[in-house]
């Protein structure tokens, strides 16, 4: 059997990937470059579990003069120097920002190490923009040589107050505060490097440091974060070899060498990060399944977008719009406060990325990046919607199991979602009176409990609401809201909807749904055979 390494799953300290001798897939030739540019500070965005807390920790290590820790590695063929900075490394992912005084907690105590190291004398501990200041001159004095600053996550701190604007606004102007010195201080800088999730704004907490190289969409750095394809099967060859041969343990499917990239490739892959649509494999999920010997659903499970669900719900987004959504250049750069749109927030984070892009418009056509994200926000946009009540994804997950086995009829399935429906608190339909919204929730909940199912099909004649695809059966789903069972089957039948299967050797049948305004579920429906 293929030997199965050492992954480091938890780990973000660069030191730690190589005195543990755990796995590393080869970056450094991306921190010497940004390091021998002509440019001085930069910023890069990245989803969460990316790789920016392991890529900030190398860039510390090489600016610290580490060489002992990149033999072997392709900066130890480039850089002939070594030379020893003085580094700062701010990493603001280490505290929750739920109330100011957690937040002058995390940044005093990060300004105090180096104040201890240093030497530097403090005359008010809230003044953080004066602390930074006398710790980079200072440094540069005793070091004789420019400070190099580090910022890991600079939006937590506002990501983590986005329920709370009053708090937002405070935590933002002492942020603002804290790193204002960046620009005034430039002479005695180095280099300066900041990650976040969201994209940096002109009008978010940097106004002042407007000299940014954004390397977020740049097609030279697109792959620093992440694993792209060539990577994947060359340098993680081997554990793909391991993954293959421990799928088939515990009684489970065994696959061979290509069904296993192929697996990898539809729940991990599908990044992009420019213009190039260079394919970037999401590292964590694709390790975690490495050391776990299973591929499943990792990433999503390590958070959910609660915030960004709601903010959908109140600009009345439904997951069907998000794929396929033409988004320019101005929508990304959206500041971290004040989100109204939750469309570049859901792509800065990961659950979006770039599909296509249209030079002729200049705009980039957004979607779900991976069978992963896909399934597991499906699965959290119907949990938003619906909680816990009468069990109901076990409800929904067991009417779905029961008619891919055979076990019940599409007339018993669509008993279950008649109940289901019947389930929805009052205080969510009440704000959701309208067909679509009946539509997406069962769309959503489809595709949570892993449905072979598609919203907004294009046909020569119109959008068919949903199809979804059982191993003997495809069914083509048209609601109505207070309306009539006959209208939605004339109008599947009158476009002519099941056409797009023609080529299918299934039987094709439609299911015409009317939602009652007052019961707010299904009233009445009908199955009909079209092919």
């Amino acid at each position: 059997m293929a030997e199965k390494r050492g992954y480091g799953i938890g780990l973000q300290v660069f030191e730690d990937f190589i005195k543990r001798n755990a796995l590393y897939v080869d970056k450094t030739a991306y921190v010497y470059k940004m390091a021998q540019s002509k440019a001085k500070n930069f910023f890069l965005s990245r989803p969460r579990r990316f790789g920016k807390s392991l890529l900030v920790s190398t860039l510390e290590a090489y600016f610290s003069g580490r060489k002992d820790l990149f033999k072997g590695l392709a900066i130890d063929n480039m850089e002939t120097e070594w030379v020893k900075y003085p580094v700062i490394h701010l990493d603001l992912s280490s505290g929750k920002y739920y109330e100011l005084a957690r937040l002058h907690g995390t940044i005093s105590g990060i300004l105090r190490e180096y104040e201890k190291k240093w030497n530097v004398t403090v005359m008010d501990e809230y003044n953080y923009d004066d602390r930074l200041k006398n710790i980079i001159q200072t440094a540069y004095e005793q070091m004789g040589r420019e400070v190099v600053v580090l910022i890991d996550e600079y939006d937590a701190p506002m990501l983590d107050s986005i329920a709370n604007p009053d708090l937002q606004d405070q935590i933002r102007d002492r942020i603002r505060n804290l790193f204002s010195p960046l620009k005034a201080q430039a002479r005695y800088l180095r280099f300066v490097f900041l990650t976040g999730i969201s994209k940096f704004s002109q009008l978010s907490v940097f106004s002042e440091l407007n000299n940014l190289n954004i390397l977020t969409f740049d097609p030279e750095y697109e792959a620093c974060c992440g694993i792209t394809e060539e990577e994947l099967l060359t340098q993680l060859k081997p554990d793909i070899e391991w993954l293959s041969e421990a799928s088939g343990l515990y009684g489970r499917k065994k696959m061979d060498y290509d069904e296993t990239v192929a697996a990898l490739k539809r729940m991990y892959d599908g990044y992009h990060f420019s213009k190039r649509m260079t394919d970037i494999y999401n590292p964590w999920s694709l390790f975690y399944a490495f050391e776990k010997g299973e591929i499943g659903n990792y990433w999503f499970a390590t958070g959910t977008p609660s915030s960004l669900i709601s903010l959908m719900r109140v600009k009345q987004f439904n997951m069907p719009d998000l794929e396929g959504f033409e988004a320019n250049m101005a929508q990304f750069d959206a500041p971290t406060e004040r989100i109204s749109d939750p469309v570049p927030v859901l792509f800065q984070s990961g659950y979006l990325t770039i599909k296509g892009y249209q030079p002729d418009l200049d705009n980039y056509i957004l979607g779900f990046p991976n069978e992963e994200v896909y399934k597991g926000f499906g699965y959290s946009l119907y949990q938003y919607y619906c909680g816990d009540y009468y069990g109901s994804h076990n409800q929904m997950n067991n009417a779905y199991q029961y008619l891919r086995l055979k076990r019940t009829t599409f007339e018993q399935f669509l008993e279950a979602v008649r109940k289901w429906y019947s389930g929805i608190p009052y205080s969510i339909t009440s704000q959701n009176q309208n067909e679509q919204f009946y539509q997406s929730l069962f769309y959503s909940m489809m595709v949570g409990v892993g449905a072979d199912v598609h919203a907004e099909e294009q046909t020569s004649d119109g959008r068919m609401d949903i199809s979804l695809k059982m191993q003997d059966a495809i069914y083509i789903l048209e609601f109505k809201y207070d309306k009539t069972t006959e209208e939605a089957m004339e109008q599947i039948q009158r476009k002519d909807y099941a056409v797009r299967f023609a080529a299918d050797p299934r039987p094709v049948y439609a299911v015409a749904l009317n939602i009652d305004a007052h019961r707010r579920t299904i009233d009445s429906y009908e199955i009909d055979r079209l092919q």
